[in-house]
């Protein structure tokens, strides 16, 4: 893996981004996802319009949890609202801040 750009920090999730490869990789927990740009993309925009309330579900431990599934079938996230609403403040920060970058390395390249 190469030396990679953090676009986003938070508690439980970080996302970080390969300036070499072009890949964006969201660190959670104990998981490591990898996306292209375009995917992670598509991947914002599937959680940002997901409703907490009305897919919610009980868990064993009483609290209600929406499942939210990865690009692989058989990965998916389980999060409260307040963890949901925390991933989609980070997903949403990484894509600002992508763009951010992007508008600052032309002049950082000398171009």
């Amino acid at each position: 893996m190469c030396k990679t750009t953090t676009l986003s920090a938070g508690k439980c999730t970080t996302i970080t981004k390969c300036p070499c490869c072009d890949v964006i990789y969201i660190w959670h927990n104990n998981l490591l996802l990898s996306f292209s740009m375009s995917n992670f993309v598509t991947f914002r925009n599937v959680i940002e319009k997901t409703s907490f309330t009305e897919n919610c579900l009980p868990f064993p431990d009483k609290r209600n949890r929406i499942i939210l599934r990865t690009p692989n079938d058989d990965i998916s996230f389980a999060f409260t609202h307040r963890e949901l609403e925390a991933f989609k403040a980070r997903l949403s920060e990484a894509l600002l801040m992508k763009e951010a970058y992007s508008l600052v390395a032309p002049s950082a390249n000398g171009s």
